[in-house]
């Protein structure tokens, strides 16, 4: 693929006109990455600075890379809780910075790669009901998480899974630690509250600074509240060489790759919600090098793997952003917290960080979806609530994995029950479907007979067995015509079953024949049949021409072997 400099096209053509909206655009961005950031490092299992380490480099290499001219990319939720899945699968023992370090670039190679190979499709891999099933398992999953931070509960068991951690929640809750609990409620209620009346306020920017006023005045990390270490602040560097570390990132490979799937789907979501406002085209397999070249810019300033976020990106459109200028402008602002905030983070609470997830959690929850799709399509709610039911039994990433296999079911039972008809011809001598148009009449002798799916493994047998009993249920039967106008393509045993077909038709005395197929598709059968020397089966450009051939022969002259 050719990678554009997408900087090199927007920043000639900017006016300086638009500096305003963009700088005030990189603050409430600023206001509210640097907060979910920060939040979102104990998802993953690093020290909170470490979500300030995602934010510069990133927004730069989108910048510079990225289609969008108001996609924001940094710390997401769902990214950030798969990205702890991964290390905590094989990390027992180990550094978890490192891996986070380690697993950000390799996500930033699998993203590059899979631009190279043009996989831009990759966002649509997940339907939605199995990424709306997926995403709402992973919000009650963090919530339930962020209640013993929120709370300050001393849990000794070591559950994973919902309602064993739900049960260890419940026994420790008489535990509480009072002072942290106050500072959780006082947060959540806070947020809650300046996010209903005052919506167009930086909640959580505003809320991690009260936490950070409160504890300094009344000294509370000296009363118990757990507090962010800064004495663990710089950015870090891989500890020795790539390959000490190479047993745990072919372990590692198959969280990659199951991130980018999801953060991908989330990043194309994302800048198709800017896009609607800017009106501009978006490249998938672009995004898929920018969002790369974002990540390598996290890892390599020390941060955790990140996509492109729904959320702050809304915020720098209704803030009136005009260009990647402002995200950029984000990112000097994170570069000057790094150098003269971090030692304010340190009366930052965890307890005030936990209702900022929460917070977050619940505004991403949609369970009626839930309610919408079991009216319109039940089958497809089942399946939601399988992925959703998944993570919460097994976690994030076995969940990815159930999801994964869960879209391929829905996949494969709808190619497998293709749409089909038979089509007839009106009295003006169209062709159309025999069930959909009353004025549509059967031609005598013939079913003409089309699918709309690609001729393939997981339909190939269905489709023999339609057409044989729809020739057994009509009399007088000698023509099977196969439209191929909306058959996208046949595999080899689509072929098999073609050939089948066409053999167990002729014990009966009825002919194959074929219109409007592909050419691709077409020489693949041919090459079949010339392969076993039988004869080829006619074929004709149109419907029209068939039916002409058809009625001018006449079914009586019409035979098993005619080619």
């Amino acid at each position: 693929m050719q990678i554009r400099l997408a900087i090199a096209q927007w920043l000639p053509q900017y006016k300086l006109a638009w500096l305003k909206a963009d700088l005030m655009s990189g603050a409430n961005v600023w206001a509210v990455l640097i907060p979910t950031g920060l939040a979102y490092a104990g998802l993953v299992g690093v020290d909170p600075l470490v979500g300030l380490y995602c934010v510069p480099a990133a927004l730069l290499g989108y910048a510079i890379f990225g289609g969008s001219r108001l996609l924001v990319v940094g710390p997401d939720a769902s990214v950030a809780i798969l990205s702890g899945g991964v290390i905590a699968a094989v990390g027992v023992g180990s550094n978890n910075l490192q891996l986070a370090i380690i697993l950000s670039i390799l996500v930033g190679i699998v993203y590059v790669g899979f631009a190279f190979l043009r996989l831009g499709w990759v966002s649509d891999l997940i339907p939605d009901p199995v990424l709306k099933g997926f995403v709402e398992g992973l919000v009650w999953v963090t919530i339930l998480k962020q209640v013993v931070k929120l709370l300050g509960l001393e849990i000794d068991g070591e559950a994973k899974r919902f309602l064993p951690k739900l049960y260890e929640i419940i026994q420790a809750l008489p535990q509480a630690h009072i002072v942290t609990a106050a500072v959780g409620i006082f947060s959540l209620l806070s947020l809650f509250l300046i996010n209903r009346f005052f919506h167009r306020l930086p909640s959580a920017f505003i809320v991690l600074l009260a936490s950070i006023v409160l504890v300094g005045l009344f000294g509370l990390d000296h009363q118990g509240v757990a507090v962010v270490d800064v004495t663990k602040g710089g950015i870090p560097e891989i500890e020795g060489s790539i390959g000490s570390h190479l047993g745990q990132i072919v372990d590692m490979l198959p969280g990659a790759v199951a991130i980018v799937v999801i953060g991908f789907t989330l990043s194309i979501a994302a800048a198709k919600r800017a896009a609607e406002k800017t009106g501009e085209r978006i490249d998938p397999n672009q995004e898929l090098f920018a969002v790369g070249v974002a990540n390598f810019g996290s890892g390599g300033m020390g941060g955790y793997p990140i996509a492109g976020t729904l959320s702050k990106t809304a915020v720098a459109m209704e803030s009136g952003g005009r260009s990647q200028l402002g995200n950029v402008f984000t990112g000097l602002l994170g570069v000057l917290t790094i150098l003269f905030l971090v030692p304010f983070l340190g009366m930052l609470a965890y307890a005030t960080l936990a209702a900022l997830v929460i917070v977050v959690m619940l505004e991403v929850s949609d369970l009626p979806y839930f309610l919408r799709l079991w009216r319109v399509r039940r089958q497809e709610c089942v399946i939601g609530a399988f992925a959703f039911a998944g993570v919460l039994a097994y976690g994030a990433l076995p969940g990815v994995m159930i999801g994964a296999f869960l879209a391929l079911v829905v996949l494969a039972d709808h190619i497998s029950r293709p749409p089909t008809i038979t089509i007839g011809r009106t009295q003006n001598g169209d062709f159309t479907s025999l069930e959909d148009e009353q004025g549509a009449r059967p031609i005598p002798g013939m079913v003409i007979w089309r699918q709309y799916a690609p001729l393939v493994f997981l339909n190939a047998r269905r489709l023999s067995n339609d057409i044989r009993s729809r020739v057994e249920e009509q009399e007088g039967i000698s023509v099977v015509l196969l439209d191929g106008m909306a058959t996208s393509g046949v595999d080899a045993t689509g072929t098999s079953a073609f050939l089948a077909l066409r053999d167990d038709l002729a014990k009966d005395g009825v002919t194959l024949w074929v219109a409007n197929v592909r050419n691709a598709s077409w020489n693949r059968i041919v090459a079949a049949l010339s392969a076993t020397d039988t004869p080829i089966p006619p074929y004709f450009n149109s419907l029209a021409d068939a039916v002409d051939e058809f009625e001018k022969s006449g079914p009586a002259a019409v035979g098993p072997g005619t080619s």
